[in-house]
């Protein structure tokens, strides 16, 4: 098993900060109350595309699904991309 060059990675994640919070709060702009997941997983999937994905699909349930390469070992990262609404915003402790 290879190992990771966990300063590595921490680098790469710090110069694409922005980049990565900038599509984070892309992502959090979609509507996506009551499980219409649809337009989010829309822009995931176009991030995915971006970032050189192999395939790239919705499944049978509407998830979004991504494959890198094709060898003998899989990593599985599942998430939810649904919200919540924010109720009456008069109502928070700002």
């Amino acid at each position: 098993m290879s190992s990771v060059d966990i300063a590595a990675v921490q680098q790469q994640v710090g110069e694409q900060s922005e980049t990565i919070v900038r599509f984070l709060r892309e992502l959090c702009a979609i509507p996506s109350m009551d499980s219409k997941i649809g337009p989010v997983g829309e822009r995931a999937q176009e991030e995915m595309r971006k970032l050189g994905f192999d395939e790239v699909w919705f499944d049978s349930m509407g998830n979004t699904v991504g494959r890198i390469g094709n060898g003998p070992r899989i990593l599985l990262y599942d998430s939810h991309i649904d919200t919540v609404g924010i109720g009456n915003p008069e109502e928070w402790d700002w």
